[in-house]
């Protein structure tokens, strides 16, 4: 004779082996980092001073650069999108800066030949110049000038 639970746990037996086996998933293991506010506030802190540190090294390495550097790197920015700089007419370029625009197979600036040529065939000649508050001697023609001219040049071939 069984008892009421020996009944009862057979009973459960035979009603578990009738469902269906279904796999348990468990949830895969992930880790975590718990912070204190001190902790995250010194780890905030110290990224803060690398990204400030890296941002000085690229002012510093941009001061290095020679003036004549910028403004060629500002010229050229300008002729392929004139919207880069919001007034052009206060920006001024000396033929050196023009003929390093687009350079030679060799690597070197244009000739003193092209350029001459350039001036005649464009007009940039006839157009206003300045004399370099650098150079003093040294001619020197608005971004805005010198686009047109280059565009000129550059559409008829």
């Amino acid at each position: 004779m069984t008892s009421f639970l020996g009944r009862e746990a057979m009973n459960r037996a035979t009603f578990a082996s009738k469902l269906p086996i279904k796999k348990v998933r468990f949830m895969e293991a992930l880790q975590a980092l718990v912070l204190t506010s001190t902790q995250l506030r010194d780890m905030l802190t110290e990224a803060a001073k690398r990204g400030a540190a890296l941002a000085i090294e690229d002012l510093r390495a941009d001061l290095q650069q020679a003036p004549d550097d910028s403004t060629l790197q500002k010229l050229r920015g300008y002729l392929v999108d004139p919207a880069s700089i919001a007034n052009p007419c206060d920006y001024w370029a000396h033929s050196e800066l023009i003929r390093r625009i687009q350079i030679t197979a060799r690597g070197r600036p244009k000739s003193i030949a092209w350029f001459m040529k350039f001036q005649r065939q464009t007009g940039l000649r006839e157009c206003h110049t300045r004399l370099s508050p650098v150079f003093g001697r040294r001619r020197e023609w608005m971004f805005t000038d010198i686009r047109l001219a280059w565009e000129a040049y550059y559409r008829k071939r």
